[in-house]
């Protein structure tokens, strides 16, 4: 695993390296969350600067709340009775046959990686995010991005009942990044009808090996 001090240094647009910074919102807090904050205005500078006040709520959430309580309000949005889900295949397909299909290819992947994954399991989203700038096919990548998390992130976001949890305004922030990262993707986006979502994986023909 690189440093925290490779972690945070100048965030590299060109090769989704953001991505690794960006992951650390989504993390169980600590104290060490505070040392991205400039990395992260960078990103939001450069993808999305009218989410600003999202990213500055955010900052202002972790510099007006102690350790414990950032992770008392992390677990009440997404662990116990959780406003939202972390993990992307659930997230995508709940318990359908096709999420063990989607786990089975992100251990796969994560592992060709090299990516460590903790005790979180390989779709959990700080795990993906930290996984993108890994992946040497930049073609799987940006199938990755645009095909499935582009969608799961969409439904995460409208997934709050009540508008103001900073996490909802910072999964806004992540999708917005990754729609400017690929404004004019021809991949497929994944849909969340019955049918479509049995054959989604049918569609994706980097998946269809996954053992």
């Amino acid at each position: 695993m690189d440093s925290l001090k490779n972690r945070n240094g100048d965030c590299n647009m060109s090769n989704l390296t953001h991505y690794t910074a960006l992951a650390e919102v989504f993390r169980y807090p600590s104290p060490e969350r505070e040392h991205f904050i400039n990395e992260w205005r960078k990103i939001v500078w450069e993808f999305c600067p009218e989410l600003e006040p999202e990213l500055e709520q955010f900052i202002a959430h972790i510099g007006q709340k102690s350790v414990a309580e950032q992770q008392e309000y992390y677990i009440s949005t997404f662990d116990v009775q959780a406003l939202c889900f972390l993990d992307i295949g659930y997230v995508l397909y709940g318990e359908d046959y096709n999420r063990g299909v989607f786990l089975a290819y992100m251990k796969r992947e994560q592992r060709e990686a090299g990516n460590d994954c903790g005790s979180e399991l390989p779709d959990h989203l700080p795990n993906v995010l930290t996984l993108l700038p890994k992946i040497k096919d930049t073609v799987l990548a940006e199938e990755l991005i645009v095909s499935m998390m582009i969608p799961a992130l969409q439904r995460m976001v409208d997934s709050f009942r009540i508008d103001g949890n900073v996490y909802q305004g910072m999964l806004s922030i992540l999708l917005q990044v990754m729609q400017n990262n690929f404004p004019d993707s021809e991949f497929e986006k994944f849909t969340f009808s019955s049918r479509k979502k049995a054959e989604s994986f049918e569609k994706l023909p980097q998946w269809k090996d996954v053992k």
